[in-house]
């Protein structure tokens, strides 16, 4: 379904829903459940929904996981440039890869597709109040480590961001997602270079360079650690496949 809007009259009484699906019924389906509650706007693509982030105050997005010639997780970041809006994902399959992964590119939580529509209704609620009473220290840590990923890091530096004792960030932030902060940040900077690597002809030292490793044997060992490939084979293996919900 192209453009950014949908039928249902803007209200601007009431909180912006965007919806970016690549099945014009998904976003039929899902404007008829919550247009008693929000003005639902939908998207087919990525340049579609950042026209719409730009000229509406979306509250919220509802996000595909993979769209027809585009990764869902992959347009996470250019959507956090014009907005922050809280992100839900939906994805068709259950995958504990999935969500790990989209946890470290920052969306705010992921349902299975179709999704039951008390539970998506009750996710929208939680995470739009979460978003205007502003995040918690953990969640501004995480934030600040997708915004700054390529440069240099120490927690001394990320617990100044946050005004808390180095301690206490690990904790809280071990507490909320399970990993430590540099451990977060080594798969957001390994992530990204994964897409660079399939979608780009950079080449492994100017891809290790963007990321934030200056040092590309760095780079080198805590990729094949993480992807069981080196960058070069993992980019021979990726490059010409088709988006999956999963590197």
């Amino acid at each position: 379904m192209g453009g950014a809007s949908q039928a249902v009259p803007a209200d601007r009484t009431r909180r912006h829903i965007l919806v970016v699906d690549d099945e014009p019924a998904i976003i039929v389906a899902l404007t008829t459940a919550l247009k008693d509650t929000y003005s639902v706007h939908g998207a087919a693509t990525g340049d579609e929904a950042l026209a719409c982030l730009r000229s509406q105050p979306i509250a919220a997005i509802i996000l595909d996981a993979v769209l027809d010639r585009e990764f869902g997780l992959s347009l996470v970041e250019r959507f956090r440039t014009v907005s922050p809006a809280p992100i839900i994902v939906l994805t068709g399959h259950s995958s504990e890869e999935l969500a790990i992964r989209a946890l470290r590119v920052g969306v705010d939580d992921y349902l299975r597709k179709p999704p039951n529509m008390k539970e998506l209704r009750a996710t929208l609620v939680r995470v739009i109040t979460a978003h205007e009473q502003g995040p918690a220290p953990a969640e501004r840590a995480r934030q600040y480590l997708l915004t700054h990923a390529d440069r240099p890091f120490t927690t001394a530096r990320l617990a100044r961001e946050v005004g808390m004792s180095e301690r206490n960030l690990c904790r809280q932030f071990v507490e909320t997602y399970g990993m430590t902060p540099r451990r977060f940040l080594t798969r957001v900077r390994l992530e990204r270079a994964a897409e660079l690597l399939r979608t780009t002809n950079l080449g492994i030292e100017q891809v290790a360079h963007t990321v934030g490793y200056p040092r590309p044997i760095t780079f080198y060992k805590l990729f094949k650690r993480a992807f069981g490939l080196a960058p070069s084979e993992w980019r021979a293996q990726t490059a010409s496949t088709k988006p999956t919900e999963s590197p």
